[in-house]
């Protein structure tokens, strides 16, 4: 899936509104599927392997093989006295990116994780690289609160705590032209509004519980 864009697939790109070689792009969980799945595209997802275990991970069919390599932003590391999660960064992250898809820094990365935080650390860090075909699977309308995303990648985020079998809710469900579309039958015709979520469930994209050993890079010695 290492891919370098040809001249026909980076116009196909631009066409979709997305896409700079000067700063990552933030995009929709379709406009990602759409990339990927036509080999525009490479996905990074920056969860850890506890997540992609418990939740799933993104698949071109449901239930199919994984299409996205898992290069951890941070690592989970258990629960505090407080009952709260404890994370460490991931000292290797950008040795691991290069070492995988270094040879050709033109190619087309899209950074994924579960709500879009992590992803926006990840694509800001790819492009220090230099990269210079970067994008972040999030909402390209959502706000900055505390820290960047949080209304897009893998879930998205549990809005006013709306809870529907996913971290979100069927009113934000972008144009969807994948075969796989939902069944939900709330469909919105433009993403404009900075609280909806484009995540790859409320799109209704498709999952896959299984896991690919070959899609989750080690550091090799020379």
């Amino acid at each position: 899936m290492k891919k370098k864009l040809s001249a026909l697939a980076l116009t196909a790109v631009l066409t979709i509104g997305v896409g700079s070689a000067a700063a990552f792009e933030q995009i929709t969980a379709q406009e990602a599927y759409d990339m990927v799945s036509s080999d525009q595209a490479t996905l990074i997802d920056v969860r850890t392997l506890e997540e992609v275990v418990w939740v799933g991970s993104p698949a071109l069919e449901p239930g199919g093989t994984p299409i996205a390599y898992l290069i951890p932003w941070k690592f989970w590391t258990g629960v505090d006295a407080d009952g709260k999660s404890t994370w460490n960064l991931n000292d290797n992250f950008g040795d691991l990116v290069l070492q995988e898809f270094g040879e050709d820094k033109s190619q087309a990365l899209i950074t994924m994780c579960r709500s879009g935080h992590r992803s926006t650390y990840a694509a800001e860090e790819l492009e220090l690289l230099g990269f210079t075909n970067v994008y972040e699977m999030d909402n390209p309308l959502k706000e900055e609160e505390a820290y960047p995303g949080g209304r897009g990648g893998f879930q998205g985020t549990n809005y006013k705590n709306v809870y529907n079998g996913y971290r979100g809710y069927p009113e934000r469900l972008p144009v969807n032209s994948s075969p796989w579309k939902t069944t939900l039958e709330t469909v919105t015709e433009d993403i404009n509004n900075s609280a909806d979520s484009v995540s790859w469930k409320d799109t209704g994209l498709p999952i896959t519980q299984k896991v690919d050993p070959g899609l989750i890079p080690t550091l090799t010695t020379p």
